[in-house]
């Protein structure tokens, strides 16, 4: 009787001991996933920093880890870029917020979500979604778009936002400027991005842009970049001479062009004008009046 009363005692006592040590593995497991960092910092010009779960905020530099769940805000006139383990590469603009809503420590642990809260961003997909378009997600204030392996730009246009920053840029105002309050805007450069930001889903190819009207929730896919995204410091300056001749020339600049031109093809000549001193040069020897040697 006490024999078995201690082999009882010895299989509680056992099976307590494995329950433990499955617990702390799982509980291990998880703080070892939470501490993994997904991505690290590569550049970093200005005020930039990050907001991390437990709601602390600091400084970026370069070299530091990033990890699933971050936030990150870049100020005025500030730059910042990210590469994640997988060769997804994000790079923020000036006065923009991004969330890593959630970024998988290793390949086969989930699907990445990330958000662009407000200003923009120059995203390079990696690995993870080339696998498969669901399996990479970037939501804005509007909808989500998914992506392959693929390389884009997404600009929130909050009010009059882009438009003034189109208007500031000199080469810009000889071409067409998209309608952009209150707008965003999608631009692929390689890859292709699925969209439902729209009625339905749509396909942005690359070269092309949807430009989303937050209102109005009207979609409309252009097959250009706009001029302001690619004079936009890293979002696109690399791309000015492949996407650039893509653009449609503002047709109110031509019109003065053609104008200006007329003008001066019909401005009488005056009286007292003289032909160029090239042209008198040119003149034959053998028209000219000989002088008098005396």
């Amino acid at each position: 009787m006490i024999q078995r009363d201690s082999i009882l005692i010895s299989r509680v006592t056992l099976m307590f001991m494995l329950c433990v040590f499955i617990v702390f593995f799982i509980v291990s497991g998880d703080v070892v996933a939470k501490e993994k960092s997904v991505g690290s910092v590569v550049r970093v010009v200005g005020d930039v920093s990050l907001i991390g779960d437990d709601g602390e905020t600091k400084k970026l530099h370069i070299q530091q880890g990033i990890y699933s769940g971050d936030r990150l805000v870049t100020g005025k006139g500030s730059w910042l870029t990210v590469n994640f383990y997988d060769l997804t590469r994000v790079v923020l603009r000036p006065e923009s917020e991004f969330h890593i809503t959630h970024f998988p420590v290793t390949m086969d642990a989930g699907d990445i979500n990330l958000k662009v809260v407000r200003g923009g961003a120059r995203v390079t997909s990696g690995t993870i979604a080339s696998k498969s378009h669901e399996r990479f997600t970037l939501s804005t204030p509007s909808g989500n778009l998914h992506a392959g392996r693929a390389e884009w730009v997404v600009r929130v246009c909050d009010g009059q936002r882009c438009d003034t920053e189109y208007d500031a840029i000199k080469q810009c105002k000889k071409y067409q400027k998209p309608m952009m309050k209150n707008a965003e805007i999608i631009s692929v450069y390689q890859g292709q991005i699925r969209i439902n930001n729209c009625a339905g889903t749509s396909v942005v190819e690359k070269g092309s842009s949807a430009i989303l009207n937050t209102q109005t929730h009207s979609c409309n896919v252009i097959d250009q970049v706009p001029c302001f995204v690619l004079f936009d410091g890293k979002m696109g300056k690399d791309k000015i001479r492949t996407y650039l001749k893509k653009l449609t020339l503002n047709e109110i600049v031509e019109v003065q062009v053609d104008e200006n031109q007329s003008k001066e093809e019909v401005r009488p000549e005056s009286r007292h004008s003289r032909p160029s001193s090239r042209t008198r040069r040119s003149t034959p020897s053998i028209d000219r009046p000989r002088r008098s040697r005396r």
